[in-house]
């Protein structure tokens, strides 16, 4: 299926945010071989994951929040979906999903925890005063799917290298 300039345009956006975020490996576009999902970015730090889709239109945006990876297991600690300003109303996301606004050339978080900590899914008892906020809109993602994902990431980055030193 052939992407718009105007998802190319967002994709972009979406990696910028996170990569500004403070997540430092960063994939868009991403297949995995036993891996129904597809995200358009997926990041990881080395606390957690996050994961956005980026809709352009509003049926894309319906048809796909039915998909069973968006309410169980499926990619990302911490999902978004990223549109077009006003697209996408806080009221019709998903159970602990964030909504972000693309506003000209820049990303509005418009549904998001509180902060940039982005703590991880499991914490001490002792964090958890700290991080509140952050429960509700955490996931409980599937490992193997994530590990595929690491999987095809570090393929990408050594094939950019063209060789690797043991």
């Amino acid at each position: 299926m052939a992407v718009s300039d105007e998802h190319k345009r967002l994709t972009t956006l979406g990696a910028r945010w996170l990569r500004k975020s403070g997540f430092g490996v960063i994939a868009t576009e991403l297949t995995c071989f036993g891996s129904r999902e597809q995200p358009d970015v997926l990041a990881f730090r080395s606390s957690c994951s996050a994961m956005i889709e980026v809709k352009v239109s509003r049926s894309d945006f319906l048809a796909d929040r039915k998909k069973p990876e968006r309410s169980a297991g499926g990619l990302g600690v911490y999902r978004f979906y990223l549109c077009p300003e006003g697209m996408i109303t806080p009221e019709e996301l998903p159970p602990k999903w964030g909504l972000l606004y693309a506003k000209g050339r820049s990303v509005l978080a418009v549904v998001k925890a509180q902060g940039n900590t982005w703590p991880a899914l499991y914490v001490s008892p002792a964090s958890e005063a700290d991080i509140s906020n952050w429960r509700d809109f955490q996931h409980e993602p599937n490992e193997a799917a994530e590990r595929r994902a690491l999987y095809s990431i570090a393929r990408r980055f050594a094939a950019l290298t063209d060789s690797v030193n043991i």
